[in-house]
């Protein structure tokens, strides 16, 4: 059985009448952070919070730079057009995510190309990767193009489904076998671990989403964490 079935399955069973997965609590000093946050008068894209908050992300996820945006499909979009995705190229993501990281990849001008993932962490499975780019895979002049549909395929996209972080040291190595870059979407993993290294820190940049379901949230917001000179300045 594919995992997105398996998945599927036990969803219904363990939330039967539809339950949320997550709800929001507030319980600290929320509401003296965003009354100090107005009194400031900085309330939009820049200010201290927004250096602060930056700053933290840094210190989290073990990377040298953060930006900020305005939700998590932004900061994915942002990604894929600094990486210079152009119209009609392939984004590799598993077959099991939010339609987010699908969405990233359509603004972009890409097109997303799906492959299934592995029932022990809900992941894109490196194996069924490594298959997959092996069977359609061709180089051409040093560029990875799909041999199927003629189209560039120019990165593969690790999702952390459910705050569970994907296998990233195997994706990433498949990808750099292939000579593709690897990207990784912890929308929903900040403060997951893999092993002893924060599920944000695989690839050349992931990013991140404060949407009113995560870990943490700003009622949106979203973030690249990177520690390329190229994509952000560290």
């Amino acid at each position: 059985m594919p995992a997105y079935e398996w998945l599927t399955e036990f969803l219904l069973s363990a939330f039967p009448d539809g339950a949320a997965l997550h709800e929001p609590t507030f319980s600290g000093n929320e509401w003296n952070y965003v009354k100090d946050c107005l009194d400031t008068g900085w309330v939009s894209s820049v200010g201290g919070y927004v250096d602060r908050f930056e700053e933290m992300l840094c210190d989290v996820t073990g990377r040298e730079a953060a930006v900020a945006t305005v939700n998590g499909t932004a900061a994915m979009h942002l990604l894929l057009v600094a990486l210079g995705v152009r119209h009609g190229d392939e984004i590799i993501m598993p077959a099991l995510t939010f339609v987010a990281t699908a969405n990233a990849a359509v603004h972009a001008g890409a097109h997303p190309h799906f492959v299934d993932v592995e029932t022990t962490t809900l992941g894109l499975d490196p194996g069924a990767l490594e298959r997959r780019l092996h069977d359609i895979g061709e180089q051409r002049d040093g560029v990875l193009m799909n041999r199927e549909t003629g189209a560039r395929i120019r990165a593969v996209v690790g999702v952390d489904v459910f705050g569970h972080p994907c296998d990233a040291p195997a994706l990433a190595k498949v990808a750099d076998d292939f000579g593709i870059t690897y990207l990784q979407d912890s929308a929903e993993s900040l403060g997951s671990l893999r092993g002893s290294k924060p599920a944000a820190a695989g690839g050349l940049a992931a990013i991140l989403s404060f949407n009113g379901n995560k870990t943490v949230t700003t009622g949106g917001g979203g973030a690249v964490v990177t520690d390329d000179e190229a994509l952000a300045p560290v």
